[in-house]
């Protein structure tokens, strides 16, 4: 199984993750969403190569720091093609009303669901579950998810902005979710880890 770093990050506290496989050290960073020094010095530590930077999603949090990301390490960046004008455009991304417009670069390439992104060994399996944006993608292998914000311990994403739909995120949660080994690992956009049996048992908003 991949090796993950989760490390909150940012004034919205967002978990940027990055994973990598051991044996051959080749890794990917999703959501590079600030305190990026403390990342690099990660990578560099452990002697990384890092072949992709992924967005979950395309809100202002979670792609804060890709412009930094891609000029020290020249890497493609990925999202779904439905969230990728949000990089780009300060008021899908939702960073104008929050008084500090991002523009992040635009996507190298677009992750649809059932992609598969290789990092040495392991590999990780592309969801697409819109809900919190029309382009949400959380992203598997057996033992372990990373949600995005779809699903926290505890909670799930909010759908009070522009494109999402609270109906959708649900279904989409219980298809592709709740559906997984219960002993799955996961590793949300925001908070602490949980699992998907915690999260089918005692999640408030959407139970199995």
């Amino acid at each position: 199984m991949l090796k993950v770093l989760l490390r909150p990050a940012g004034p919205y506290e967002v978990n940027v993750i990055l994973v990598w496989c051991d044996r051959t050290k080749k890794a990917a960073l999703f959501d590079p969403a600030g305190d990026s020094e403390f990342v690099i010095e990660q990578i560099e530590r452990e002697g990384l190569d890092i072949l992709y930077l992924i967005n979950t999603h395309g809100h202002l949090d979670h792609i804060f720091e890709n412009h930094l990301i891609k000029s020290r390490f020249g890497v493609p960046l990925l999202i779904h093609p439905l969230d990728r004008p949000m990089l780009t455009d300060p008021s899908r991304n939702l960073s104008l009303y929050a008084g500090e417009p991002v523009v992040s670069p635009d996507a190298d390439g677009t992750l649809e669901d059932g992609d598969t992104v290789q990092i040495g060994d392991e590999s990780l399996r592309a969801l697409h579950v819109p809900g919190h944006t029309p382009g949400s993608l959380v992203f598997y292998q057996p033992g372990m998810l990373i949600s995005g914000d779809t699903l926290f311990s505890g909670g799930v994403g909010r759908t009070d902005f522009p494109g999402s739909s609270e109906q959708l995120l649900y279904e989409q949660i219980r298809s592709k979710i709740y559906s997984l080994p219960e002993d799955t690992v996961v590793y949300p956009g925001h908070g602490p880890e949980t699992t998907v049996g915690e999260e089918r048992r005692y999640n408030p908003f959407v139970r199995a």
